[in-house]
């Protein structure tokens, strides 16, 4: 029986730690973005935001193309993270900032989001150093553990709200007249500190390694030129490689990232205009709800790499299941007549409420009922996304197999990126146009023909 070595899990290990730090400013941001954009700024709308979201998605599907060039062309991603983190914490300074604004803010938050975004970029690095770091037999634990450090970073920015519950916007006055501590801006100074600590981190402690075998690959030019950027592409299909599964695998990620790309987007609009909760209570709703599916998140990734699940559980079922549980949840949260009520009236005072001059539908839509709904999403969160996540991860680097992963996991995480931008922008447009009923049909009925698609490759899928 193999014991555990440290020596072989250290670079892991710090990779890891870096997950946990480089994920913990987006999630401390994401659940006041909506109501903190809304309260400065009262031109903002539903649709506005999920440009604003795409925007940050697609700097962050550019920056990751960039970021692996740069690592592949230096074979070593220590520079490229350092300079992701420095843009990131650029753009925390200028989030802090944003009230200095005299007005149309949303436009610089739009542009902080965008360098979050980029900063971001450099997370298929990570997945590409744990893939080179770890033997075939551990990846699976590896990337189990990679997911937890990314959902309990979840955890983290809830909890930082929950402390400044008490303070409700515009909150206590740091710097007079416009640098303020409240329910939205807690977060940012944690993510201030996250970053320094990811820099340090990285600058002191991560190693960079050659990769072993570089299998169809040449030297590469040593320029950013195109056509340095063809020749590898051309050696990339030069692999033989099972292409067809490659597609398929892509597929799969894109569709696993439907419901977080659309359900992020619209659960503030959704929230403040059917429901008629005030920012306030959007948070703290979102807050407790987060928290619970981290923790639960986080103990389902501690048991998958104890009890050695990694080794044990297909990862081909582990993604019919999640998918599964998406489906089960759109079912449930379908307002039913018998199960739902009217949407509630638009208040100009507190500006919550459906408004029929933005949304057609507020005398027809049907509102479920809130526990139902917040539920199947801690559900979803804790384990339906996660186990998709780790599923593919670990079959999709398996299928590419023992190579300098970095340009490949850049396509995959782009690939991901892709439904990240359309979907927030898609999102929002059906929610204001048609509701929220309507955007969860459609998207159940793409993750059955996910289902279905995934069993038809079945066999061809059992060797990885």
């Amino acid at each position: 029986r193999q014991k555990f070595s440290w020596q072989e899990w250290k670079r892991p290990v710090i990779a890891i730690i870096l997950t946990f730090l480089c994920n913990v400013e987006s999630s401390m941001l994401a659940m006041g973005e909506w109501p903190y954009m809304a309260e400065i700024d009262h031109e903002a709308s539903a649709s506005f935001f999920g440009y604003a979201t795409a925007a940050s998605k697609a700097g962050h599907a550019i920056f990751a193309f960039v970021f692996a060039i740069w690592a592949h062309k230096i074979s070593g991603i220590k520079i490229p993270m350092l300079a992701g983190r420095c843009i990131t914490l650029a753009a925390c300074v200028m989030y802090i900032f944003v009230e200095f604004i005299p007005s149309n803010r949303r436009w610089w938050m739009l542009v902080c989001y965008v360098l979050f975004g980029v900063g971001f970029g450099t997370s298929p690095l990570l997945r590409s150093y744990i893939a080179r770091e770890t033997s075939e037999e551990n990846r699976s634990t590896a990337y189990a553990l990679q997911n937890g450090a990314m959902v309990l970073s979840v955890v983290v920015g809830p909890i930082a709200q929950l402390s400044f519950a008490g303070l409700p916007y515009p909150g206590a006055i740091i710097i007079p007249p416009n640098i303020k501590l409240n329910i939205y801006t807690a977060p940012i100074w944690f993510s201030v500190i996250t970053n320094l600590l990811a820099i340090g981190v990285t600058f002191f402690a991560l190693e960079d390694t050659k990769p072993t075998d570089k299998k169809g690959e040449r030297d590469a030019p040593s320029s950013f030129s195109i056509t340095s950027i063809i020749n590898r592409l051309a050696n990339f299909r030069s692999l033989h490689l099972p292409w067809l599964l490659v597609v398929l695998v892509i597929f799969e990620k894109m569709v696993s990232g439907l419901f977080g790309s659309t359900m992020f987007a619209v659960a503030g609009p959704m929230l403040s205009s059917m429901d008629a909760l005030s920012g306030h209570d959007i948070v703290l709703l979102m807050a407790i709800g987060q928290i619970t599916s981290g923790l639960l998140a986080t103990g389902a990734a501690l048991i998958f790499f104890v009890c050695k699940l990694g080794k044990r559980v297909s990862c081909r079922v582990l993604l019919v299941i999640s998918h599964g549980f998406i489906i089960a949840g759109y079912i449930i949260t379908y307002p039913y007549p018998f199960s739902s009520s009217p949407t509630q009236p638009f208040n100009e005072t507190t500006r919550t409420g459906c408004n029929p001059s933005e949304y057609s539908w507020c005398d027809t839509q049907l509102v479920v009922n809130i526990i139902p709904f917040v539920i199947v999403l801690t559900i979803t969160l804790s384990f339906s996304i996660p186990s998709a996540m780790l599923s593919l991860d670990t079959i999709y680097s398996k299928i590419i197999g023992n190579i300098d992963q970095n340009v490949m996991q850049s396509i995959f995480v782009i690939a991901d990126d892709i439904m990240q931008i359309v979907g927030p922008i898609y999102g929002t447009a059906i929610f204001t146009a048609i509701g929220i009923n309507y955007l969860n049909i459609i998207n159940g009925s793409i993750y059955i023909i996910a289902v279905i698609v995934w069993f038809a490759a079945w066999k061809w899928l059992l060797p990885y």
